[in-house]
Formats: structure tokens, C-alpha cells, sequence
């Protein structure tokens, strides 16, 4: 390969000006085209999605009750009065937001709709009534107890308030819709709460509720990042027009999924720009040029932009936080600039300079890449984000290298240029022949063996969130006036089908309410009283027939005529309960519902191509919820999801995906060593360092009680690629058998652990968690890379090669 870099060298020598109009041209489409990325913050999106779990990948994606924004109303010094001005006020401002960011708002009832509510319950009672409710109905149409009814209702009706209630008693005089409202409180205002001027408010009238349904999934950045502005600006023109007398707080994923992704921005930024700064400082110190440091980080530029434009290609949005940890990659793609400098820098130039470079950064590139490649066998899309973008930044960065640097470097500079360098004297230093050095390091990779299994896994990713004061603060005041003590978990029956679903739902529900009755669990809530399967519904209808048979109709319309004309009713004063009890009743559709009904439905149920769910929200103390999964075990098309658990589980599943990987990238690399070298002893000699290095890395994690997560776990992949790059390269010098070859190398290797050092250690600066996370575990896993190419690898390559050749060269 040498021969035809050398080639493509010279062809361009003769042809400069195309060669930078070319590379200009290709940087300005590569630009454009990178330009039109949409960044995803989700960190969820890392968490792998398997074939045992495709079902439940389907579920989640439409179960949205974490989607929602909770608006805490506080009282701070005002009147109940000014905290539902409060809450009036804000609801009004809201509105005009609907069409584009609001699907709904919630927390508030109407007058209206309590009594659209009644009207719609009455006209289909048999669907919402229990068998409790029916043995309620057999004492309430006995003789005597229908006298009494009347009689208050006489009472009721003659006072003042009468008129409200006129209606209702006349159609329904034995309340029976009162029974089927009550057993749809399980969907309306939860216990510790009261419904007053159409608020959610609660019992000691400090607080209102109000939940608002974005009209878009929290992922979605642009619209958050804009929906949350706006919210934020509302807050603050009404805290500052009530003049702190009443103050609200914003809670919900939209605005963690903002804050997310604007931490992960500004982060990225920051520690990017302190990064290259420092770099560019360090390098026109070393290079004593201004340019140097710019034609070094060309290729990783060139890279990095070849990388997203390919993705963009590939998928409508890309993973912030998978690409924000990319940034590693600066140390891993300037190796191959900083090695070709540093040959040239010691006088190598044209067909010499590529017959020493070009085997061992093709070798690098390549090795590396397919170690990065893994990644694509984890079914998750962030992972595989990166996956990719490492793959195409260092073979693109690597060919770019090959064939920029020496064009650009040795036309502008003068090679021969000499100065005392530090880094030279320190590369030259020969770690692998001082006896307490090497003791010291083979007794930490012996203490390694041991410590390497206590490395623990944190698998809650609420700890690797990003939660500015605001919110945590506005969590606190929401969990002070709620249960704090208890958790919700969801049940979900899904199906193909719709009505399958109901289906599966109308088990649930019953089983819910035996939980719920034997103390089993705290409270629920449910659709399964207000919507039930069609096959249930039926049932409900055909009982509602059986129990108002002929001679019972009969009796219960000659008590009510009797006892209601006895005190003053016209005799006809209650016919139109005697049309409500023949009335021919027929199942319901979703379409039939009114708007109220409508609104809450949609929370619980959704519906997709050729996929339906049903929620259940149960709240419960944390050692119920066994009591749950007892109660569910062998339910067909059901799910329990209790988030952090869930959470936990797959990101085991992503723990044991990247052991496995380990061993997937580390056969590729072995395989891909024995394909360049055609040798075992050499392959051997360069794999083995690569094995230490990651043994070392996280003994060295278990000695210090440093935890994998999510994150750092990605980084494992980094310290693969850089300690194949390293040992690739220290191979390579050894084989020449020259000091000033293996210095040569040595330096450019610790140029390189300098920019990553610089490129990671930065990110101890940022404050989002998941990327603070990776610092400390990459600044152990680079350094262990380079003191075993150091120390390690020249030994194993004394033993294995070096003797050889003299044994060979003897017998010769």
C-alpha cells in the first residue's frame, strides 16, 4: 500500500491546485451536508432493544403518561381566590400554544362537562354499573325505601337549590346514576385532592395541578427546547403580575429532555473549545508554528464531517450524547497526523517517509475500525450512532492524513528544523529496563486479576440525568403534596386489535379491583369501568335486561306512581325513568364518547397500525409490588412496567452485550493482526498488550470503586482502539530494530495520549453527568494503554521475536 500512497503523493505534487480545490470543494459539501444533523438527546435511545423484548419496545413507544408536564400552583402569601386567578390566567395563555405544542390541558373541569358527564352516563348506565351497584338497586326498589326516596326528593326539589337538580331527579329519582359515577372516580380526582371552581386543588387549598400533553414526544429537541421557553417566559410574566403572592413550578420530561440537551450543547462546546485551545497552545509551543497545529487536526476535522454527513444520510436524527462522547476520537484520529509529523519532523521524506508509515496507521485505522463496528451489533441506536461515526472518522481520517500532511508540511515548513524537545528525551527513556518500574506494574496487573470482578454497574439512569435546581426543586414541591412514599407502576394490555385489548383489559381491571379490596395495593387507575370490551359490554347490557325483567318493571313503576302522587307529584312526574329502564341499549364505540370522556381515554389508550394499548396506573408502597407481579404472572398480551426496574433489566442486557463485544472486537483484532503480520508470534506480541491494558484498566477501576454506567461503558470501546493503535505502532518500530524509529514512534504516542488526555480530561469540567462520567475512567484507560506499549510490549517482543532471530540468525 505504501507504493500507491507513494504514488498518489507524487501525482499531486505535480498537481497542487486541483488537489486543494478538490479537498476544499469535498469540505464545503461534506459541511453542508453535516449541517442538516438533528440531534437527539433521549438517553433512553442507548438502552439496546432486543428480540425479546420487541413487544415491550412497541408498548413503550405508546405509552406517554411520562411525556406529561406537571404545572405545581403554590399559594405563597395570596388568597385561594388569587390562586385560581393563577391558575385562569395561565390556562388562557396556554391556549393559543395548542395548534403547535399542546395537546391537551388538564386539571381543569367545566361546569358544562359535569353535566354533559351525567347526561352521557345516563343514556348508557347499564355499561357502568357493578353487581355491588345492582344489590344497592334491589333495596333502594322495595315499597318503603321507595317512599323515602321520594320524599327527598320532594325535599330536594322545593328548596332553594332545586332547580339545579330538577332534571336529574325527575329522570332518575332512585339515583342509579349516582352509583355508575362513582365508580368512575378511579379515572378523576385522586385521594388527598378536591375539584373547586373547576381546579384540581389541594385539601388545604395551597396548590392546583394542571397537566399538560406536549403534541409531541419528549425526543423531539427543536419543539422542546421552544415549548419550554415559551412555558418558562408564561411563568415569568404571571409570577412577576402576582407579585409573588401565588408562583408556579414546571415538572416533566419535556423539560428534563431540554435541560439535557441544552447542558449536553453548552458542555460539548465548552469543553471542546478548552480542549482545542490548549492543544493549539501545546502544539505551536512543540512545533514552534503557528499552522502546524492546524494541518494536524485537518484529518480529524475532515473525519469527524465525513462521519456526521454519512449519518445524516442514514437516519433523521443521530444521538447528541453518543457524538458529544465521540469527542474522544480527537486522540485517536490526530494519532496518525502526529505520527506522520513526527517522521517527517526526524528528516523521513517521500517513498522513505511512506514505507514507514503507511503499513502501520493503515494497519491502526482499519484494526480500530472493526473493533468500532461491534458496536453495530447492539441493537441500539445511539450505540450504533457511534459505532459508525468512530468507524468512518478514523479510516477517513487516517486516508486524509496519508495524504494531506506530507503535501502540505513539507512544501510550507523546513523538516530539519531542531529544537530541544522533552518529549523526545522522555520517549527515549527505556521504562522497559528498569527493574522497580516493571515490578510495580506487573504487581498491579496481578492485583488487577483479583480486583477486576468488583467492578459494580450503575444501572439507574436517573442518576446520569441532568436536573438543573429549577427542577429538582420543582420535584421536591411535587412530591410534598403528593404520596412521596408510594411509586406508580403501569399495567398494559396491548393486541393486535383493539378490542383484543379491551379484552385483556377487562381481566385486569377485575383483578386490580380484588387487589385494591384485600389491601394488596394502595389505589388505581383505570379505563375499564368507563370503556370495556364490546364482548363485555354486551354481558353488561344482556344483565341490566335480565334484572329489569317484566313483573319487576311492573311493580317498581306502581310504587314510584303511588308514593310520588301521595305527597304531590303529578303522576307522570317520573315517566321518564320508565323510558330509561326499557330503553334498547347497545355497546359504545371510542367515536361515541363526548369530549370529556374522550380526553381521558386517550391517556389510557392508544392506538397504532395493527397495535392497541390499554393503561392501568397502579400506586403502591415499594414491598407491594411483588403482590403485582403474583397477580399478572401467566397474563397473556399483559406487561408490568415499573420504570427503574425495567430500566435495570435492559441495561443488564447492555452490560452483557458489551462483555460480549469485548471478546467480539478482540477476535476481529486478532484475526485482522494475523491477516497484516502473516505471523501468530507477532500477532500475539501486539494482542496481548491490548488484552493487559483493558485488565489493567478496570483492576485499576475496582481498586479505586469506580462504577460502570451506561456511558463509561461506551468508553471501553476508546481504550480498545487506542491501546490496538499503540501497540500496532510500537510493534512496528520494534521490528525495524532502531532506536531512533522506536523513539520516533514512542513520541508521536505520547503527542497522542497528550490530545486525549486533553480531549477527555476536559469533560471532569462538564456538568452533565453521563459526560463527567467518562473522564476519570478514560484518563485510567489511556495511561494504562501507553506504560504497557511501554514496558510490556518491547519485553514480550524481546521473548518471543527478538530471541527467535537471534536463535534463527545463530543456526544460519
Amino acid at each position: 500500500m505504501d507504493k500507491v500512497f507513494y504514488k498518489l503523493y507524487l501525482h499531486f505534487q505535480k498537481k497542487k491546485t486541483f488537489f486543494f480545490i478538490v479537498l476544499i470543494a469535498l469540505s464545503v459539501g461534506l459541511a453542508f451536508v453535516a449541517s442538516k444533523v438533528s440531534f437527539e438527546e433521549d438517553i433512553s435511545k442507548l438502552i439496546p432493544s432486543h428480540s425479546e423484548n420487541k413487544e415491550l419496545q412497541k408498548v413503550l413507544k405508546q405509552v406517554r403518561f411520562a411525556d406529561k408536564v406537571v404545572v405545581t400552583i403554590k399559594k405563597e402569601s395570596g388568597t385561594t381566590e388569587s390562586l385560581i386567578a393563577y391558575a385562569s390566567a395561565l390556562k388562557e395563555q396556554l391556549l393559543p400554544l395548542k395548534d403547535d405544542y399542546i395537546d391537551k390541558i388538564q386539571g381543569v373541569a367545566e361546569e358544562e362537562s359535569l353535566f354533559e358527564t351525567m347526561d352521557f352516563v345516563y343514556n348508557n348506565l347499564p355499561l357502568f354499573l357493578s353487581e355491588n351497584d345492582y344489590n344497592v338497586i334491589r333495596k333502594r326498589i322495595s315499597e318503603d325505601s321507595i317512599s323515602e326516596k321520594m320524599k327527598e326528593n320532594y325535599k330536594t326539589l322545593t328548596s332553594p337549590s332545586g332547580f339545579i337538580t330538577k332534571k336529574q331527579t325527575l329522570r332518575d329519582p332512585l339515583h342509579v346514576t349516582n352509583l355508575a359515577l362513582n365508580n368512575l372516580k378511579n379515572i378523576g380526582v385522586e385521594e388527598g385532592f378536591k375539584l373547586k371552581d373547576g381546579y384540581i386543588m389541594t385539601e388545604d387549598e395551597q396548590h392546583i395541578l394542571l397537566f399538560i400533553t406536549p403534541s409531541f414526544a419528549s425526543s423531539n429537541s427543536e419543539k422542546n427546547a421552544v415549548f419550554t421557553e415559551k412555558l418558562y417566559q408564561l411563568q415569568k410574566q404571571l409570577n412577576t403580575e402576582f407579585e409573588s403572592k401565588v408562583a408556579s413550578k414546571y415538572y416533566g420530561a419535556a423539560f428534563i429532555a431540554a435541560a439535557n440537551a441544552k447542558q449536553i450543547k453548552q458542555d460539548i462546546i465548552v469543553t471542546i473549545g478548552i480542549a482545542l485551545t490548549v492543544l493549539l497552545i501545546v502544539f505551536i509551543v512543540y512545533y514552534r508554528s503557528f499552522w502546524v497545529p492546524l494541518i494536524l487536526i485537518f484529518p480529524t476535522f475532515f473525519g469527524a464531517l465525513t462521519s456526521i454527513a454519512f449519518l445524516v444520510l442514514l437516519r433523521p436524527q443521530l444521538s447528541a450524547i453518543s457524538l458529544g462522547i465521540g469527542a474522544i476520537l480527537l486522540g485517536i484520529t490526530l494519532d496518525y497526523a502526529l505520527h506522520i509529523l513526527t517522521h517527517i519532523k526526524n528528516g523521513e521524506q517521500g517513498k522513505e517517509l511512506y514505507k514507514s508509515i503507511t503499513k502501520p496507521i493503515l494497519m491502526s485505522s482499519l484494526t480500530t475500525a472493526l473493533a468500532f463496528v461491534c458496536l453495530l451489533f447492539v441493537n441500539s441506536q445511539a450505540l450504533q450512532d457511534l459505532g459508525i461515526f468512530a468507524a468512518v472518522s478514523v479510516v477517513v481520517a487516517s486516508v486524509v492524513a496519508l495524504l494531506f500532511i506530507p503535501q502540505v508540511y513539507q512544501h510550507t515548513f523546513n523538516a530539519s528544523q531542531t529544537h530541544t524537545e522533552w518529549f523526545s528525551r522522555f520517549a527515549n527513556y527505556p521504562l522497559h529496563k528498569k527493574p522497580l518500574f516493571i515490578s510495580v506494574l506487573v504487581l498491579l496487573i496481578l492485583v488487577s486479576c483479583f480486583s477486576y470482578n468488583t467492578v459494580g454497574f450503575n444501572k439507574d439512569l436517573e442518576q446520569l440525568n441532568y436536573k438543573p435546581e429549577q427542577l429538582v426543586n420543582a420535584e421536591k414541591e411535587l412530591q410534598s403534596i403528593s404520596n412521596s412514599i408510594s411509586k406508580s407502576v403501569y399495567v398494559v394490555a396491548y393486541d393486535a386489535s383493539l378490542e383484543k385489548a379491551l379484552q385483556h383489559n377487562d381481566s385486569i381491571y377485575h383483578v386490580l379491583q380484588v387487589l385494591q379490596k384485600d389491601s394488596k395495593i394502595d389505589a388505581f387507575k383505570s379505563v375499564g369501568k368507563l370503556i370495556s370490551s364490546e364482548k363485555k359490554q354486551q354481558s353488561d347490557i344482556q344483565k341490566w335486561n335480565r334484572f329489569w325483567h317484566q313483573e319487576r318493571l311492573n311493580q317498581v313503576s306502581k310504587f314510584i306512581e303511588q308514593t310520588s302522587t301521595s305527597i304531590g307529584f303529578k303522576t307522570d312526574a317520573f315517566s321518564g325513568f320508565n323510558d330509561l329502564l326499557t330503553r334498547k341499549f347497545k355497546p359504545l364505540q371510542l367515536s361515541d364518547y363526548p369530549s370529556f370522556g374522550s380526553e381521558m381515554i386517550s391517556d389510557f389508550i392508544s392506538e397504532e397500525r395493527n397495535f392497541s394499548t390499554v393503561t392501568s396506573i397502579i400506586t403502591l408502597q415499594k414491598d407491594q409490588y411483588k403482590n403485582i407481579q403474583e397477580a399478572f404472572k401467566g397474563f397473556k398480551n399483559t406487561i408490568i412496567i415499573d420504570r427503574k426496574e425495567l430500566n435495570e433489566t435492559l441495561l443488564s442486557n447492555l452490560q452483557r452485550d458489551f462483555n460480549t463485544l469485548i471478546f467480539y472486537c478482540l477476535g476481529i483484532v486478532i484475526l485482522s493482526l494475523l491477516l497484516f503480520y502473516q505471523n501468530w508470534r507477532l500477532a500475539l506480541v501486539t494482542s496481548l498488550p491490548i488484552c493487559l491494558t483493558w485488565l489493567l484498566t478496570i483492576g485499576l477501576m475496582g481498586l479505586l470503586q469506580l462504577e460502570f454506567n451506561v456511558f463509561n461503558s461506551i468508553i471501553s470501546a476508546f481504550i480498545f482502539g487506542l491501546g490496538v493503535d499503540y501497540s500496532i505502532f510500537i510493534t512496528n518500530a520494534l521490528l525495524q530494530n532502531s532506536k531512533i524509529v522506536l523513539t520516533t514512534h514512542k513520541t508521536a504516542i505520547l503527542l497522542s495520549l497528550l490530545t486525549t488526555i486533553l480531549g477527555v480530561g476536559v469533560l471532569i469540567f462538564a456538568k452533565h453527568p453521563a459526560l463527567h462520567s467518562v473522564a476519570l475512567v478514560s484518563m485510567i484507560g489511556v495511561f494504562s494503554a501507553v506504560l504497557i506499549a511501554f514496558t510490556i510490549q518491547p519485553l514480550l517482543f524481546k521473548l518471543l521475536i527478538f530471541k527467535k532471530e537471534i536463535k534463527h540468525n545463530g543456526n544460519n
